[in-house]
């Protein structure tokens, strides 16, 4: 975020029927992988390769911020197998049919939200005033910063005096940290914190979203590092709390130097930061949302609802009565079930009028 704003069946005789049977299955089997492999490329909606970018230095220049797919059916067999065969080949082991269960219960967002990256600038810190204003323009979540790296767990007070305000309503308060990985076990250890403060009427957060940066941004994101932090956290959080991984959008520069597998292997969502600057919002946006629907995540798109000019002072004014629309027609098109924007400090007034009136866009 910017700084400015910031998954034998073993018999000792086997008949000839059984034997075609199984060799049927078989056959219907890599068949289903065969169709899964030609058409895959066909369901990421907008691709990569249809709109060739602008690449400009402002790629480089992010600052230092502590910011389904539908399955090919298996073919049917011809001829139909014992009904042990089928049962013993297809039912899953009982640990893995818990796991899928347990996953399934994490919440994700749905609808539009709004990054927080300073408190006292966000309503002067005021919970309630946040909250209305928040439900006022439809705003579903809240994702707060609640420490990085740099100076530790800040979180407590903040969630404290938030979540209160969030009883009774339908909005949902997220945590976010910086991680720069030089101590992987010790960045995830202080996310893990935020997601175990408990305020009043037992209330929590909903999910936690690390900001997994780039170099450039001081963050050390080798694929050993990456992969060690986010194992470290999904074995601390509790059971039920999603990853939101909140990543940089994958321009061609990023692409195999930034380990977007990785960081999708482990998470619940994947959430690219599709800061336009000076390319077009909706060229971003859809080209983020197809890169990353390969992993079979959740992609959730973070708009850049502030202006570019803070980041990059050389840059010409952002035209957000222009843009905020673009992005947020885009992810809609794209079929997204929620976006939100970086940030509330810094979002001027157009931003929230464009959140108000997509606020029927997304599933809630």
């Amino acid at each position: 975020m910017p700084r400015t704003s910031r998954h034998v069946i073993a018999s000792s005789s086997v008949s000839t029927a059984l034997v075609q049977a199984v060799a049927l299955l078989a056959v219907g089997a890599i068949g289903s992988t065969a169709l899964s492999a030609t058409t895959d490329g066909g369901r990421q909606g907008v691709r990569p390769a249809t709109v060739r970018l602008a690449q400009p230095a402002v790629d480089q220049l992010r600052d230092s911020r502590p910011m389904i797919m539908p399955r090919v059916p298996t073919p049917v067999a011809t001829a139909k197998p014992p009904v042990a065969s089928v049962v013993h080949a297809v039912a899953p082991p009982a640990h893995k049919a818990r796991k899928r269960a347990h996953v399934a219960r994490r919440w994700l967002p749905t609808g539009t939200g709004m990054w927080i990256y300073q408190w006292n600038k966000t309503n002067h810190g005021r919970p309630a005033s946040i909250v209305k204003q928040a439900r006022k323009v439809g705003l579903t979540t809240l994702y707060v910063r609640t420490g990085s790296t740099h100076d530790g767990f800040t979180g407590g007070p903040v969630l404290k005096a938030l979540l209160p305000a969030t009883a009774h309503t339908n909005v949902r308060v997220v945590a976010w940290d910086f991680p720069e990985l030089k101590n992987p076990t010790r960045d995830a250890k202080r996310l893990v914190r935020a997601a175990k403060v408990t305020a009043r009427h037992g209330l929590r957060v909903a999910a936690v979203a690390p900001d997994i940066e780039t170099p450039s941004e001081g963050t050390h994101t080798s694929a050993a590092r990456v992969a060690k932090y986010l194992k470290t956290l999904r074995r601390l959080l509790p059971k039920n709390v999603a990853i939101l991984a909140t990543v940089p959008w994958p321009s061609s520069v990023r692409r195999g130097h930034y380990p977007y597998a990785t960081v999708a292997r482990y998470s619940d969502a994947l959430l690219p930061m599709a800061y336009w600057y000076n390319n077009k919002p909706q060229v971003v946006t859809a080209n983020s949302i197809a890169y990353l629907r390969r992993f079979h995540k959740p992609v959730q798109p973070v708009g850049q609802g502030y202006d570019g000019k803070l980041d990059v002072p050389s840059l010409p004014h952002n035209n957000l009565r222009k843009q905020m629309p673009a992005f947020l027609r885009t992810a809609r098109q794209l079929r997204v079930s929620a976006v939100s924007v970086w940030s509330w400090q810094s979002a001027p007034r157009v931003t929230w009028s464009a959140l108000a009136s997509a606020k029927r866009w997304f599933r809630r």
